[in-house]
């Protein structure tokens, strides 16, 4: 829409963003009764979990989640890829290549939640790189997804570390890799779920993820007014919180905080320590 005004409009706009459906704003869309609270019963906490999985692998397009039919949500989700991303952006772009677009997109709806590996998509596509890279900030900037940075101190250590991809729409994200709406929530679909409910809450800019030289790795850091908030996701309930949450809340806990600073966000099964929690508890 920028691209279409000659002026730069300075001072006379206001500019919003407007993501998919939030949990609870699907939850609001299917006319479910929800307050945040710290506990639920045995009955609703299951309740929750199957909407949840429902909304995890179906996305949150106000369209879709008002459609009960599973082969219509394809149908939709499978139109807004084909006017959307492979009509509207590829115009804007200029992208002369239909073929090998449509390719990358298919592979990095496959690779949500990896890191991106720039060089490998240009021999893997036939792409230059420096077209790899402009289509990932068009992708960007026309919100299909996100490159997420490394949380450092150093900012020009994160700016020049290997950023990660996520999807902000879970159902989009499996119809350009899988063709179809899956029946069962896979790991990385639930993360990127997870990944979508950060941004909405925080912002995209306040979400990073944490690796180190030995492969320690936590899912997300979400960089916080006093502290900086590490996360974890998991689809099934561990028997206990990773070693890893402990070792970034020791280094980088909030000075003179007694309380541990992590979340563990799980699904399936029952959290079983303090710390863990579930997606609409996050």
């Amino acid at each position: 829409m920028k691209s279409k005004f000659k002026d730069s409009l300075v001072g006379r706009t206001v500019n919003f963003e407007i993501y998919p459906l939030s949990f609870q704003e699907f939850l609001l869309f299917k006319g479910v009764p929800f307050a945040p609270a710290s506990r639920f019963t045995e009955k609703k906490t299951k309740e929750l979990q199957g909407l949840y999985t429902e909304f995890a692998l179906y996305g949150g397009y106000p369209r879709i989640v008002l459609t009960p039919e599973t082969d219509l949500k394809e149908k939709y989700l499978q139109q807004i890829i084909d006017t959307y991303i492979r009509k509207d952006i590829r115009a804007l772009a200029e992208i002369r290549d239909v073929t090998k677009f449509n390719h990358l997109l298919e592979i990095l709806a496959s690779q949500s939640v990896n890191l991106v590996n720039v060089s490998e998509l240009s021999n893997t596509c036939r792409i230059a790189r420096v077209t790899i890279e402009r289509y990932l900030f068009l992708l960007e900037q026309t919100y299909i997804l996100r490159l997420v940075r490394p949380f450092s101190h150093n900012i020009l250590t994160e700016l020049f570390k290997t950023p990660k991809i996520f999807f902000f729409d879970t159902g989009l994200m499996q119809m350009l890799w899988l063709k179809s709406l899956q029946k069962e929530l896979l790991g990385h679909v639930f993360e990127t779920s997870i990944f979508a409910e950060l941004v909405k809450r925080y912002g995209a800019s306040q979400v990073h993820y944490w690796r180190t030289q030995d492969k320690k790795e936590i899912d997300f850091v979400v960089s916080l007014p006093n502290t900086n908030l590490p996360i974890e996701a998991k689809l099934n309930f561990p028997r206990a919180i990773p070693a890893v949450l402990n070792t970034f809340d020791a280094v980088y806990r909030s000075k003179g905080s007694p309380v541990p600073g992590y979340k563990l966000v799980g699904l399936n099964g029952q959290p079983a320590e303090d710390g863990m929690v579930f997606p609409w508890q996050v």
